[in-house]
C-alpha cells in the first residue's frame, strides 16, 4: 500500500542496510520462483488468463500515480492494492505475485532505471502480495471458487488479505527507513501507518466489492470507476489538508516549524515524557547583536543569516526538531536529553556557527538557555520561564555561550523587571544608535567606537577578567564617545589643533556621555566613561584621577582608543602601523598608560592581529 518513495534514498547504503536490502530482495527471488512454476504447472484458462491481464494492467496504470501523503511526499500510498488483493482472491497468490513484481518493475525501472532501490520496491510488493494469502491459506478458503453470494467470506478475506499485505509491506519498509535514518524501530511503523489508515480501510471495502462483481460479471468492473474516483479525490483532498496544517505550522523564511508548531511539539513531547518517566530538554536560542546585522547590511542579508542558522540548528538538533520562533528567537526540543548532553549538542552549534561563512564578512552567535524536564519544571510554562531566565542570563554575561538553569545562579524575573530591563535595553540601542551618528561626524575613518569595543573587550578577556565584567569592557567602549554627541562639528571635524575654548569644550564629551546614561542601570558602564580621558600620572580630566584611583574600565579604554587612534586614518593624516603604536604607548606607560594594560594589548595583538578590522567591515 505505501508506495516506493518510502524505500531506501539511494544506492550508497550503510553497511546495515545494504545487508537488509539483499536479504529482501533474496527472500523474493523463492517466492517469485514459486509463483513461476505454479503457473507453468497449472496453466491458466483464457477467462483467468484475461482476468489477471485486466488486474495486472489496473495495477500498472495506478502504481504510475500514486497519492501523496505527507507534506514531503515521502510517503505515498497506490491504489495498485485494490487489485493485487482482489487477483489474489480470484486467481490465486501465484498471479498476485507475478502482478505486482511486473507492474512495481515496470514503474521503478521507467522512474529510476536499474537501482537496488527499484529491485527493493519491487521485492516488498510482490512478498506484500505473497502475504495476503496467508489467511486464506489458514482459513482452507479458496476465493476463487466462493460463490459470488458469499459475501462475508468474500469480505473476510478481503480485510485479512489487506492487513497482512499492508502489515508486511510497513514493516519491509519502516524497517529499511529506520536502518537508514536512525528512527527508533519502534517509531517508523506508526509514521507510516498514520497517514494511510482511513485509505486502507475504504480500498479494503473496494477490493472486496472488486471481486463481488467479478464473480457477478466482469464487465460490472467498470462501476469501481467511480468508488476508486472518488477514493482518489478523498486523498488527494487529504494531502491538501496536510500541506496546509505544514503551511500553518511552517516558518515560510527558514523552513522550521514556526511558533505555533513549537507550542504543540512542546506539550506532546512533554505527555510523552512524563508519560514514560523520561526526559526533554528545552533550549531557547536567541542571535547575538541581530538588529545591528539588519541595520548594517539590511534585511536581505539578515533573512541570509537566518537561513543559515536555521540551517546548522535543523542539521545538529535533528530534522523537526528545531523553530523559529520569533525575529530572531529559535527554540530546539531535544527529547531524552540530559542538560550536559543538550550543552553538548550547543557546543557543537557554537563550533560550527563559528566555522560558517556568513554574507556579512563577520561571525555570527548565538546565546542559549537550557531547561530540561521534570528536572527544572513539569510544565510547559514553568519549562519556559525557566529556560527564558538562562537564555537572559546568557544574554546578559557575554553572549555566545549556552547557560543550563540553575537556580543558585540564575533568577528568573517578573513581568514589571523584564518590562523595566526591556525599557533598559531599548534607550541603550538608542545610545547605540547616536553612537554611529559621533563616528560619521568625527574625522575617524571608520567605525572607530566599535574597534575601541572590540579592543577593549579583547584587553579585559586576555587578563583574564570575569565575563561579566569583560562584557561591561565592550559595552563601555562602545559608548565611551557617546557625549560628542552634544559636541559642535566644528570642532568635531576640525583638521588643525584646538584652541583653549574648544579644547574645553572638546573635554566635556566624558561628563555628557555619562550624564546620558544616568538611569539606564549600567554601573559601572557610566563610570568608566566619565573618567576614560584620565591620565596614570593624573594630568588628564575631567577629576585629574591618578594611578589606581582610575577605575579599571577606563584604563583599558583609554588604552584601546588611543590605539585605535594611532592606526585609523584621519582627515589631517594617514593611519600608523600596529608596531609603531604599540612602541609609542610603551613610551608613555606610567605617564599616560597603565603598563599592564599595554602589555595585554601587545598581547592581544600578537594572538588576534586582525582584532581591529571591524573598521573595514562597518
Amino acid at each position: 500500500m505505501t508506495s516506493s518513495a518510502a524505500a531506501p534514498p539511494n544506492d550508497s547504503l550503510p553497511p546495515r542496510l545494504l545487508r537488509y536490502v539483499v536479504t529482501v530482495i533474496a527472500a523474493t527471488v523463492p517466492v517469485a520462483v514459486g509463483a513461476a512454476l505454479t503457473v507453468v504447472a497449472h496453466p491458466p484458462a483464457k477467462d483467468t488468463l484475461v482476468g489477471v491481464l485486466v488486474f495486472a494492467v489496473a495495477a500498472l496504470a495506478a502504481e504510475f500515480k500514486p497519492v501523496p501523503l505527507d507534506e514531503h511526499g515521502a510517503r505515498k500510498v497506490s491504489l495498485a492494492f485494490v487489485f493485487l488483493l482482489a487477483a489474489q482472491i480470484l486467481f490465486g497468490w501465484q498471479y498476485a505475485v507475478i502482478a505486482a513484481l511486473t507492474a512495481t518493475a515496470i514503474v521503478e525501472y521507467a522512474e529510476r532505471g536499474p537501482s537496488l532501490r527499484g529491485a527493493f520496491n519491487t521485492s516488498a510488493y510482490a512478498l506484500s502480495a505473497f502475504a495476503s494469502a496467508l489467511p486464506a491459506f489458514l482459513l482452507g478458503w479458496d476465493g476463487g471458487t466462493i460463490g459470488s453470494g458469499d459475501a462475508g467470506k468474500l469480505t473476510v478475506l478481503a480485510f485479512a488479505g489487506g492487513a497482512a499485505y499492508v502489515a508486511t509491506n510497513v514493516a519491509l519498509v519502516a524497517v529499511a527507513v529506520a536502518l537508514a535514518s536512525g528512527v527508533p524501530l519502534r517509531q517508523a511503523p506508526r509514521d507510516y501507518l498514520r497517514h494511510p489508515g482511513p485509505a486502507f480501510l475504504i480500498m479494503a471495502f473496494i477490493s472486496a466489492l472488486a471481486v463481488s462483481q467479478w464473480k457477478v460479471d466482469p464487465p460490472l468492473e467498470l462501476f469501481l470507476a467511480g468508488p476508486l474516483f472518488a477514493l482518489a479525490l478523498y486523498l488527494r483532498s487529504s494531502y491538501r489538508t496536510v500541506l496546509a496544517v505544514r503551511d500553518a505550522e511552517t516558518d515560510a523564511l527558514t523552513a522550521l516549524g514556526n511558533h505555533r508548531s513549537f507550542q504543540i511539539d512542546l506539550r506532546r513531547e512533554l505527555e510523552a515524557a512524563d508519560g514514560e518517566d523520561g526526559l526533554m530538554s528545552l533550549a531557547l536560542i536567541d542571535l547575538d547583536s541581530f538588529k545591528d546585522i539588519n541595520d548594517r547590511f539590511g534585511h536581505p542579508v539578515g533573512d541570509s543569516v537566518l537561513r543559515l542558522v536555521a540551517s546548522v540548528l535543523r542539521e545538529q538538533c535533528g530534522e523537526g526538531r528545531a523553530y523559529r520562533i520569533g525575529g530572531e528567537e529559535f527554540a530546539a526540543l531535544l527529547p531524552a536529553h540530559t542538560s550536559w548532553e543538550a550543552d553538548t549538542v550547543f557546543d557543537r552549534i557554537h563550533a560550527q556557527l563559528a566555522g560558517t561563512e556568513f554574507p556579512t564578512g563577520e561571525p555570527v552567535t548565538v546565546s542559549v538557555g537550557l531547561a530540561v524536564f521534570p528536572e527544572h519544571g513539569r510544565d510547559r510554562e514553568t519549562l519556559y520561564d525557566v529556560a527564558d531566565a538562562a537564555l537572559y542570563w546568557a544574554k546578559n554575561h557575554g553572549k555566545n555561550r549556552s547557560c543550563i538553569y540553575t537556580p543558585s545562579v540564575v533568577r528568573s524575573y517578573t513581568p514589571a523587571e523584564l518590562a523595566e530591563t526591556a525599557e533598559r535595553q531599548a534607550r541603550l540601542r538608542a545610545a547605540e544608535g547616536l553612537i554611529r551618528v559621533v563616528d560619521a561626524k568625527d574625522t575617524y575613518a571608520g567605525a572607530h567606537s566599535q574597534t575601541v569595543s572590540r579592543l577593549a573587550e579583547g584587553i579585559a578577556r586576555t587578563m583574564g577578567l570575569d565575563i561579566e565584567v569583560v562584557e561591561q569592557v565592550r559595552l563601555a567602549g562602545l559608548l565611551h564617545d557617546l557625549g560628542k554627541i552634544a559636541i559642535p562639528d566644528r570642532i568635531l571635524q576640525k583638521p588643525g589643533k584646538l584652541d583653549p575654548d574648544e579644547l574645553r569644550v572638546m573635554r566635556e564629551h566624558p561628563v555628557l556621555g555619562a550624564r546620558l546614561l544616568e538611569g539606564l542601570g549600567v554601573s559601572p558602564v557610566d563610570r568608566w566613561i566619565l573618567h576614560h580621558h584620565e591620565w596614570w600620572d593624573g594630568s588628564g580630566y575631567p577629576l585629574g584621577l591618578a594611578g589606581e584611583e582610575i577605575p579599571l574600565g577606563s584604563r583599558i579604554i583609554l588604552v584601546a582608543d588611543a590605539f585605535d587612534a594611532m592606526t585609523s586614518d584621519r582627515c589631517y593624516r594617514a593611519a600608523g602601523t600596529a608596531s609603531a603604536a604599540i612602541a609609542e604607548l610603551r613610551k608613555r606607560c606610567w605617564t599616560q598608560f597603565d603598563a599592564r594594560i599595554v602589555a595585554a594589548l601587545e598581547r592581544l595583538q600578537s594572538e588576534e592581529p586582525d582584532i581591529a578590522d571591524v573598521r573595514q567591515a562597518g
